[in-house]
């Protein structure tokens, strides 16, 4: 085979990956935004179990505000906190409905969450929450983010609970 006849086969193979890559890039099933939503609400969940604050406010807006007049850097602190605490939590989420109306959602969850500390078990702790979502641009990307959360008044539950 000719050094040019070469060249060309070598070009062809490249257009062609090329184009299969596309082809895939463009066709491949995406997630429903239920689905990012649902991961998102996963991960803040495990971020919270394993105490990782950065898995947390990863979840959490740049502008979060709710009607309990938490920010982004209460939230921080929050977890900071928690962080530090020898107590586990496990987080049960008994029911969820959403409302999506992309670029915002709308979630209610009944969430419950079960202490142990020192191998002792507190009675758990059962919160209604509404959950605003909002699809931000994060990187070069857009993903789901948590813009509030209402219906807990997390400060004085854990005031009350501890």
């Amino acid at each position: 085979m000719s050094g040019k006849r070469r060249r060309r086969v070598l070009q062809l193979t490249v257009f062609l990956a090329a184009a299969a890559l596309l082809a895939w890039w463009l066709l491949r099933p995406r997630p429903t935004d239920e689905e990012l939503i649902l991961d998102l609400v996963a991960k803040a969940e495990h971020g919270v179990e394993t105490k990782d604050k950065d898995g947390i406010l990863e979840c959490i807006a740049s502008d979060y505000q709710d009607d309990s007049g938490l920010s982004r850097v209460d939230i921080l602190r929050l977890a900071l906190h928690w962080e530090r605490s020898s107590e586990q939590v496990e987080i049960i989420i008994d029911e969820y409905e959403l409302g999506i109306a992309s670029p915002t959602a709308t979630g209610s969850f009944v969430v419950q969450l079960e202490f142990q500390q020192a191998g002792r078990y507190k009675p758990p702790l059962r919160l209604p929450l509404v959950v605003e979502f909002e699809k931000q641009r994060r990187g070069w990307r857009r993903g789901w983010v948590v813009k509030s959360v209402s219906g807990h008044d997390i400060e004085r539950r854990f005031e009350d609970f501890y």
